[in-house]
């Protein structure tokens, strides 16, 4: 394994490395304009809240004043705000600044959460013993060279947090801590993101993680309670009606399961109905991942990518900065393909590392290539399609990994049998 990571790691390091400094480039690029990105519609939303005015947060005419008085750009004035009340009351210190540089310490502050969401899986995934450091080092950089990186940075979305969430509660799994793995879940999701956590909530029902699920609701309750007391009742109303309206989420940009017939047959009943069928199809799965999860607690790493993959794509709003989510799961799985590999006597990376790693640059270059897109017609939103290819390969480990493993047995038992007599 030593020899050939030698060569192939630094490689992989060396390829992440120059993407992100690409998305560098690009968000240093962006900062003599001001810009605010999506973090305007948050920081207008903040800034209502803090002067009182909480019956205004999702009035898009009040939020754009916010904006135009403190110098944000034209075009940046008409970025509403879609989150989760809690999530203008979590912003809220950064509403003292002015939006350019809050801007750039939300769009750092994301970032690093996602860097460490992917230091926390890393430490608490199921590596070789005596793996090499720069193997660990280039599996995280290729996780966190993902476009979803790139997009969260420069957009200033609120997906690091959520990925944090993640991360901590596959810790917290490892450490068979349930409850705690449920709380962080539950409560970081609640925040901004609920809705891409859908297929998580159902790999735990799926597992019968019960605890889990009771720590869900626990964080997520504690949230909205959060929510009622800081915002009122008119507060999570309004919020309601924005998530209900068409324009929240658009199907021809979405990249989830609602944009894959969106795109093809526009903002139709049809398409509606099919999305949703597709969501409900996906959630099934992700509870399938799950049971398995359940059956053989080794296959915890495989099946959680999987699901969390199905989880984005069963989710009625997602676009390229939800990705960010996969980053802690491609991880995770990489880890336990390692070992796998390793029973099986293969060099890293074996045929399973470099297909993940293979479907990982599919899924960035698809999303890369739907954001932004509103077409309707062939070929639609690809993005769909490479998080099923996604959720396809960790859920390939997951059925495959009973007939891996006896294999691995029958040779060793085949090597250590004495030799017939002649």
């Amino acid at each position: 394994m030593i020899v050939r990571s030698r060569l192939v790691a630094p490689l992989l390091l060396g390829i992440a490395a120059l993407v992100l400094v690409q998305y560098g480039r690009i968000w240093v690029d962006a900062q003599p304009l001001a810009r605010t990105s999506d973090f305007a519609g948050t920081y207008a939303a903040s800034t209502l809240w803090r002067q009182g005015e909480t019956g205004k947060l999702y009035s898009g005419p009040a939020e754009q004043q916010v904006l135009a008085r403190t110098g944000t750009p034209l075009s940046h004035l008409d970025i509403p705000f879609e989150n989760p009340p809690a999530a203008a009351v979590v912003a809220a210190p950064l509403s003292l600044l002015d939006s350019a540089t809050a801007y750039r310490v939300w769009a750092w502050l994301q970032l690093l959460l996602v860097i460490a969401a992917i230091v926390v899986a890393a430490r608490a995934a199921p590596w070789p013993a005596r793996t090499p450091h720069w193997v660990k080092a280039s599996v995280g950089a290729v996780a966190l060279a993902g476009f979803g990186t790139g997009a969260l940075w420069i957009e200033g979305q609120w997906d690091g947090l959520s990925v944090l969430g993640l991360a901590l509660a596959y810790a917290a799994w490892r450490a068979d801590r349930r409850l705690a793995a449920g709380l962080a879940i539950g409560a970081t999701s609640a925040i901004a993101k609920p809705h891409l956590v859908i297929g998580v909530v159902c790999f735990m029902a799926g597992r019968r993680d019960w605890r889990a699920l009771f720590g869900f609701a626990m964080g997520a309750g504690a949230t909205v309670v959060f929510s009622l007391a800081t915002v009122g009742t008119s507060g999570i109303a309004a919020f309601a009606s924005v998530v209900f309206s068409p324009a929240y989420s658009p199907l021809t940009q979405m990249q989830g399961a609602s944009g894959l017939f969106g795109s093809w047959l526009g903002p139709t009943q049809l398409a509606y109905m099919l999305g949703l069928s597709a969501s409900l199809a996906a959630a099934a799965a992700a509870a399938a991942l799950g049971t398995a999860a359940r059956r053989r607690s080794s296959v915890l790493e495989p099946a959680l990518a999987g699901a969390v993959a199905l989880s984005l794509f069963a989710s009625p709003h997602l676009l390229s900065h939800d990705l960010t989510m996969l980053a802690p799961a491609l991880v995770i799985g990489l880890a336990w393909m390692a070992g796998e590999e390793g029973r099986r006597a293969l060099r890293w990376p074996g045929p399973g590392t470099l297909s993940a790693i293979a479907a990982w640059v599919v899924l960035s270059l698809a999303s890369q290539r739907d954001l932004g897109n509103g077409t309707v017609g062939g070929p639609g939103r690809i993005t769909p399609f490479a998080l099923l290819l996604v959720a396809s390969v960790w859920g390939l480990c997951v059925a495959m990994t009973r007939s891996w493993r006896h294999g691995a047995v029958g040779r060793s038992a085949s090597l250590s049998r004495p030799p017939a007599a002649m």
